[in-house]
């Protein structure tokens, strides 16, 4: 399909490369998988894939039955999500650019051939051989900035979960063991430390409580009922964060797309005829 941009994820980062590329213009198709895992709902289209549609700041996302379906929707100028996890309507669509913000720190699948420009976000790829163009994650100096040759940062930390600059999991909550994940409190609610926000029910019949770790506000946290392995992220205190911004795509987000917007950009500034933009 001509004209098209496709981004594999559909979580908080990935939510703020597609707003940008929406709102400016581009047909974006969004692939995702059967049950995502974003905590930070409030501000991901990957919620689509549950409700059938999810809107962030005013931009809705609609999801599509099948390929079909989803070649309707992008023609009359929706935001459109598929469940695709392998990407492998990639074939069929044929987009011009093919952005991996799965932000797994491993590369899913993400090939260079998949695109005319290939672009993805975060470690596990390497610009130049698995992708044209890298984008740094890592909070910093370097947050946002391309990378054509070679890897970015390496982040210990566990998909985007700085506060700040300095190193700090103390707000986030993990799953003990594997089991069935009970919400006690919403998103954007404040929560006090040792507050039990979640119940933990484990395969061998037991309930465990889980317990806010800080104060803040719970500005992320996994749908009641998911099923969830040990040592998955399920929730996400933030110290300072107002209950607003819950809703409100971060700094973060925003300056990483600002970068994608940069490098797709910069690539069609380079093509023949610039056949990307005249559509005529």
């Amino acid at each position: 399909m001509k004209h098209l941009i496709i981004v594999r994820g559909g979580g908080e980062l990935a939510s703020g490369v597609i707003h940008a590329l929406y709102r400016t213009g581009f047909r974006v198709l969004v692939l995702e998988q059967e049950k995502p895992t974003a905590t930070r709902r409030r501000v991901a289209f990957s919620e689509a894939v549950y409700r059938g549609e999810a809107t962030v700041e005013r931009v809705t996302c609609y999801r599509a039955k099948n390929v079909e379906d989803a070649k309707k929707r992008l023609k009359e100028g929706q935001l459109v999500i598929l469940v695709d996890p392998e990407a492998k309507c990639v074939r069929e669509f044929k987009p011009q650019v093919l952005v991996d913000a799965i932000v797994s720190h491993e590369n899913k699948g993400t090939k260079r051939d998949m695109a005319e420009h290939t672009i993805a976000l975060g470690p596990g790829f390497c610009a130049g051989r698995d992708v044209d163009a890298v984008v740094e994650t890592g909070r910093g100096h370097n947050l946002g900035r391309l990378i054509y040759e070679g890897f970015s940062y390496k982040d210990p930390d566990i998909k985007n979960s700085t506060v700040g600059v300095e190193h700090n999991l103390e707000h986030l909550l993990f799953a003990p063991e594997n089991g069935r994940l009970e919400m006690l409190r919403s998103i954007s609610l404040m929560v006090k430390r040792g507050e039990s926000v979640a119940h933990l029910h484990t395969e061998d019949g037991k309930t465990i409580e889980l317990k806010a770790t800080i104060d803040g506000v719970l500005r992320g946290a996994l749908h009641t009922g998911m099923t969830v392995r040990k040592g998955q992220k399920i929730g996400d205190i933030h110290p300072t964060m107002g209950q607003e911004e819950c809703f409100t795509i971060s700094d973060k987000a925003r300056c990483i797309a600002g970068s994608v917007l940069e490098a797709v950009m910069v690539w069609d500034s380079k093509r023949p005829k610039r056949r990307f933009f005249h559509r005529g």
